[in-house]
């Protein structure tokens, strides 16, 4: 199928209807009806629901999965061109990244800044997106690497690019005489204690609470590891983190010491599909970032 349709099939459902985008991208909207019509016989499938007209828009499930679906190949499509012009033109385009949202402050503090200023011409869509959706990001195409810091839920159709090994943490306040007497923490101190973690541990501290016979209280389950320091400063749980040495946390309210859980191992991982050739833009990213962590050819 033409990229025209794909690109005008989603200018017409961002429009909100063949009028207002026929306006916007100065396609007439007989020209613009045609295309609907002709995707539709391609399909086999009603992409708008035909009651509503054509003027006031409403997607099927059918338009919706095709709307997706165009706004993926198109992406890919103009990527493409970026990359191919970057090969020419120097290191230009934009770097697609979906990152842990807690990450982000790490890169925007001591990765992107030097890198930046080296390479000026290049832009960032950084997605912050948990740990599913991440996935989902490189398996679709929509970013060209991810920075997830829970196990891939299919290794297999994906290339680890590097792992850095992280270490979990059990944050609470100052003062907090469980932390205060012990350097190393471990899954018996507490047995019965109120829990803060965050969904992408969550299933990796069950198993090794089960490890000790332990069922864990888990008081909150929560989207980020910043929610579960926020538990940890209300004092109604502690809060259980994955830290590294990159991380960046405030410690003027709060103690941290160390999980023992020396069979469970636990890491960020940055990867790709499998069999994707990297950007040269994407290579010299990967190659600011500190040389600690275990690289994959």
């Amino acid at each position: 199928m033409n990229l025209e349709f794909y690109k005008n099939f989603i200018a017409i459902v961002e429009a909100g209807g063949l009028n207002k985008a026929s306006r916007q991208i100065h396609v007439a909207q007989p020209a613009l009806t045609r295309q609907l019509q002709l995707m539709e016989k391609e399909y086999g499938a009603a992409l708008v629901d035909p009651r509503r007209g054509r003027h006031s828009l409403k997607l099927t499930e059918a338009g919706w999965i095709f709307y997706h679906q165009a706004k993926q190949i198109y992406e890919t499509d103009q990527t493409t061109h970026a990359e191919i012009e970057a090969l020419t033109a120097g290191l230009t385009g934009t770097l697609r990244i979906s990152v842990f949202p807690s990450y982000a402050p790490f890169l925007f503090q001591k990765i992107i800044p030097q890198f930046h200023e080296k390479y000026p011409d290049l832009c960032f869509r950084i997605r912050e997106s948990y740990h599913t959706t991440l996935v989902d990001d490189i398996r679709t195409g929509v970013s060209e690497i991810g920075i997830a810091n829970a196990p891939l839920p299919d290794p297999s159709f994906f290339k680890i690019l590097r792992k850095e090994e992280c270490q979990i943490m059990i944050a609470g306040p100052k003062g907090s005489p469980l932390l205060a007497e012990n350097e190393t923490i471990t899954p018996d101190m507490l047995a019965g204690q109120p829990l803060a973690v965050s969904r992408s541990t969550e299933e990796i501290i069950k198993k090794l609470f089960r490890s000790h016979n332990i069922v864990p209280r888990i008081l909150f389950s929560l989207d980020t590891r910043s929610s579960a320091m926020d538990a940890a400063e209300s004092k109604m749980a502690f809060g259980i983190v994955v830290r590294d040495e990159g991380d960046i946390y405030p410690t003027e309210t709060l103690t941290f010491r160390p999980l023992a859980m020396p069979d469970v191992p636990i890491g960020k991982t940055f990867f790709c599909q499998k069999g994707h050739r990297l950007s040269k833009a994407m290579e010299e990213f990967l190659a600011a970032f500190p040389e600690t962590a275990e690289i994959e050819e």
